[in-house]
């Protein structure tokens, strides 16, 4: 759970989003649509029946005709966030965890709705649309209750997911997937703007092992007797940049913002500088 005085932090700032929202009346975003915001937008002639309030005086001075002006209108986004709850993230499903806690409350703070689903091989768990601070303990309550369990390429668990509205969507997982820009492409397909945050673990980044070790897969128990030598250790930092260039490419291609966080260092005093250089505040 988030501390007091992060979340005080996170007060102060917002999700950046980069095309307009189309979620119901009453939030924050500027909408596709026109209606009675505050932000100007453009002029059209009258037509009997439209407010006289929004009649330009200055407009009929210098042209002879009526203009009505108009105006953007403000409606709320909705903001999906997909965790990946498969057994691989079991180690760094703390900091996994804290990231979608952030992301919902910058999205409740912001006006927005807030639905947080657990991406399971057996099944996806999915919370309430919450909308609301005060819905930031609803956003704990759902994320203490889900657990990493089973196999997990995330993809086609997106791929399940049903109901998405148009808005913001991140992605919180450690992208152990066969193709990460098709597991992207599934959710812009159905009108998400999407934000990418991968997360490793400190081991998984540089592993400090030497000698002969058994490695099991936590997900299938698959087995590998490996010595580990400063030729495996070169062998494997080879695999792991290749790994992480695939997943910043099929982000950086698509325009998506991309965050790499390392569960072995402390989440509240790095997150946020990473975020807002990522984009995504």
């Amino acid at each position: 759970m988030l501390s007091e005085a992060f979340l005080h932090r996170l007060d102060a700032l917002s999700l950046a989003m980069r095309g307009r929202a189309q979620g119901g009346a009453g939030g924050n975003r500027k909408s596709r649509q026109l209606g009675s915001s505050a932000e100007f937008s453009d002029y059209r002639e009258y037509i009997p029946g439209d407010d006289i309030r929004r009649l330009d005086w200055n407009a009929l001075a210098r042209f002879d005709k009526l203009f009505v002006k108009l105006f953007m209108e403000e409606q709320e986004s909705v903001v999906t966030v997909l965790l990946d709850g498969s057994k691989s993230m079991a180690e760094k499903w703390e900091t996994a965890g804290k990231a979608a806690e952030t992301a919902a409350y910058l999205a409740l703070t912001g006006g927005d709705r807030v639905q947080i689903i657990c991406l399971r091989d057996g099944g996806n768990r999915r919370s309430d649309l919450l909308s609301g601070r005060s819905a930031y303990a609803a956003v704990t309550a759902f994320l203490g209750s889900c657990t990493p369990d089973g196999a997990g390429d995330p993809e086609p668990c997106i791929q399940k997911v049903t109901g998405l509205r148009k808005g913001l969507c991140f992605v919180i997982s450690d992208c152990y997937t066969d193709n990460p820009g098709r597991m992207l492409d599934a959710l812009r397909y159905r009108r998400q703007e999407c934000s990418l945050i991968q997360v490793l673990s400190a081991e998984e980044l540089n592993p400090g092992l030497d000698g002969a070790f058994r490695l099991t897969d936590c997900e299938s128990g698959d087995a590998l007797d490996l010595i580990v030598d400063d030729t495996a250790r070169g062998a494997y930092r080879r695999t792991l940049d290749a790994f992480l260039n695939e997943v910043r490419k099929a982000c950086h291609s698509r325009e998506i913002p991309y965050l790499l966080l390392n569960g072995g260092e402390p989440f509240e005093e790095t997150v946020l500088p990473q975020m807002s250089r990522s984009g995504i505040i």
